[in-house]
This record gives C-alpha cells, structure tokens and sequence, in this order.
C-alpha cells in the first residue's frame, strides 16, 4: 500500500471516530488529502543530491503553517497535520521511502494558522526551512532601542525597549480561534479599520537581538503585506519566513505593510 493511500485510510479512521461514526464529507476528507499531498512534494523537492548517488535532506528544522479555513474544522485539521507528529512522522517516512538521509537533528513543527502570506493563502500552506539551529544566546550586554510610531496608529507613540526581543504587529494580545493567546506584540497597533493599520497583520514581524554580531535584525513573521525597510532614500526588502532578516541602523524606518516605525539605537538614555 502507498503512503498516499494509507493516509487517506488512516484519515477516514480518524474523520468517523471524530464524527462519532459517520461517514465523513468527501470534500473535507479529499482538501485534507490534497494537502497534506502537495506537503509532502513539495518538501521532497528540497532533497539534495550528493555523490555516489545519495540524496539527502538538509534542514534539520521545518516549519509547516497550514492554513485553517474554517475556525469549526480545528478538530479535523489537528487530526491530520498535528496530532501525535502526524505530519512530521508522514514526511520523514515518505524520505526514508525515498532513500534519503535526514540530519540527526530532524525535526517538523507545525502550525495551524488563520492567514498566510498573499501569494502562498491559495494552496494552503507556507513552509520555513530552517539550515541550523539559533546560537545559543552569551551573556553581552544589549543597548536598548528606540521606536517611534510615524505613520498609523499604535497604543503608544514611542517606546523604548531593552530585551532580545520585540513584536510587532496589531493588536496587543493576539489569540487563535479558541481564544487562547499565541502572541504578545510589544508595540500594537490599534484595530480599527483607518489606514494603514488594516495593513499591518496581527503577527507582522519581530527585531532580535543577534549576540553574535551585537546587533538588533528585523525579521518579517510571514506578515500579509510584507516588510521593509528605508536606509538613506532606499528600501530593503525582509524576506518572509526562515531567513537571516535584515540588520538594523539607527536611523532606519521599519515599514509594516503602510505603516511606519522610527528605529534608533539607545546608549545610556540617548540615542544614537
């Protein structure tokens, strides 16, 4: 039996145990199958030759965002994707199937989200490759940060940070659709429907501290509407999803969708 067929088994198993012994609908069960198929070619498109013949799977770490398209079909989607490493365990033995060698530090996360960028919402899913795992952080003192809110509407005007750290996106808290938190935004832009804060999705992008250049890097966190940044006339673009994001200067404007943010460098209460 293929691996496609016994994933459409083990899901129909599933599906009737979930509605209590009913046939499930055939659209959902054959979305769920097309899916979780387009997954699964689409990372064993990443598979590198080696020499002598080999194969292999260089990301030790991939992120897989499958997008929810029904707050009421959670349950059916958990079944699929998330429960007991269903996807990651589908994926590492349609490699192994394959002939192909996964790093020792292989893993699979997976996330079931309310949107995705534009150009990925229409087939469902996104996914991050990750090479390596992030330095562990050392103990190097961080100059704090300074933001200030230059074109939209945020909870504050100006903030100032000292912490590895920083969200940004709309909304103070941001919950799934079961009301449970899944992000804090350390600067929130208001709900309301003025421009440009529609623009700015509720988990936009981050600034991290990177201890090992002792520099504060964007990074956008797979936002609908991108992020950018202005440095003396000209415009940088943030790469979406697993990336080195871009490092930051003060003096530089970070922008989320249409809105804007000022970032500056803080040493002993001034800035740079």
């Amino acid at each position: 039996m293929s691996r496609l067929h016994d994933f459409e088994r083990i899901i129909d198993e599933k599906l009737r145990g979930l509605f209590r012994g009913q046939a499930p609908q055939q659209g959902e069960k054959r979305e769920l199958i097309e899916v979780h198929r387009a997954i699964l070619d689409e990372i064993a498109s990443r598979v590198e030759s080696l020499p002598r013949g080999r194969r292999s799977y260089p990301y030790p770490q991939t992120i897989v965002r499958v997008l929810l398209p029904d707050p009421e079909r959670r349950r059916a989607y958990e079944v699929a994707f998330v429960e007991a490493g269903a996807l990651g365990r589908d994926i590492a033995g349609r490699l192994s199937d394959e002939h192909v060698e996964l790093p020792d530090a292989f893993r699979v996360e997976v996330e079931l989200v309310d949107e995705l960028p534009a150009g990925v919402a229409d087939r469902g899913f996104d996914i991050s490759y990750k090479s390596s795992e992030a330095p562990r952080a050392t103990n190097v003192e961080m100059p704090g940060i300074w933001l200030k809110v230059t074109n939209g509407k945020a909870e504050s005007e100006e903030y100032s940070f000292r912490k590895a750290r920083v969200n940004l996106g709309r909304l103070s808290d941001v919950v799934d659709s079961r009301q449970q938190l899944i992000r804090r935004n350390d600067v929130a832009f208001i709900e309301t429907g003025d421009a440009p804060n529609p623009t700015v999705s509720r988990t936009h992008a981050h600034i991290e501290y990177d201890n090992a250049s002792q520099s504060f890097r964007l990074f956008d966190d797979h936002s609908a509407q991108g992020t950018r940044v202005i440095r003396d006339g000209g415009i940088v673009n943030v790469p979406q999803g697993a990336s080195k994001g871009v490092q930051l200067r003060s003096g530089d404007e970070i922008v989320l969708g249409q809105a804007r943010v000022a970032f500056d460098l803080q040493h002993d209460g001034h800035t740079q």
